[in-house]
């Protein structure tokens, strides 16, 4: 890629600067693959981290005592989800890649308005339950580690700006191909 190229799709990716015509628009629309590419790669090795841990195994430990189980149905449960535990995991990052590779195509093709709103709607349903369970101190036992956070957040942040400027360049070239 040469240097023009990745200023203009850096352009398309700055929700400051506002596409200038059709071109810019189709950029700035589909720059929204590179969001959810940046989405994608900045969960999985959180999650799978989480799973291989031991921190899920913790937290589902701390809910069957909050619920007041038998040790039997304790011991039940740990030996179903040791049982679904790898399938959990494998079919997880499938369906991830799966589910953002099709919203990427949908959006490279169709550069639509609805996945930019939608994922900039799921950001902001995160970042407001997450706030939510830090005030009310409801936040899952243990707490994830420093090093997810520092990784999640800034991840999302930069996401939540690409998704910004898709969302304008597709509200552009919405208003651009219904004129005559």
């Amino acid at each position: 890629m040469t240097r023009s190229t990745f200023d203009l799709w850096l352009r398309a990716m700055n929700p400051l600067i506002l596409p200038r015509g059709m071109a810019e628009a189709q950029r700035a629309a589909r720059s929204m693959v590179i969001g959810l590419a940046i989405a994608l790669a900045a969960s999985l090795a959180p999650t799978w981290w989480m799973f291989t841990s031991g921190w899920f195994e913790s937290a589902m430990n701390y809910e069957y005592v909050r619920m007041n189980l038998a040790p039997e149905q304790i011991a039940t449960q740990r030996a179903m989800m040791k049982v679904i535990w790898p399938y959990m995991i494998g079919f997880g990052a499938i369906f991830s890649v799966f589910l953002y590779g099709v919203l990427a195509a949908v959006q490279w093709r169709m550069m639509t308005r609805v996945i930019p709103i939608i994922m900039l709607a799921m950001i902001a349903y995160s970042l407001v339950a997450n706030i939510g369970m830090r005030l009310l101190g409801s936040l899952p036992t243990p707490e994830l580690p420093l090093w997810i956070l520092l990784i999640i957040w800034p991840a999302s942040i930069v996401s939540a700006v690409i998704y910004v400027a898709s969302l304008q360049g597709a509200m552009l070239l919405h208003r651009l191909r219904r004129e005559p």
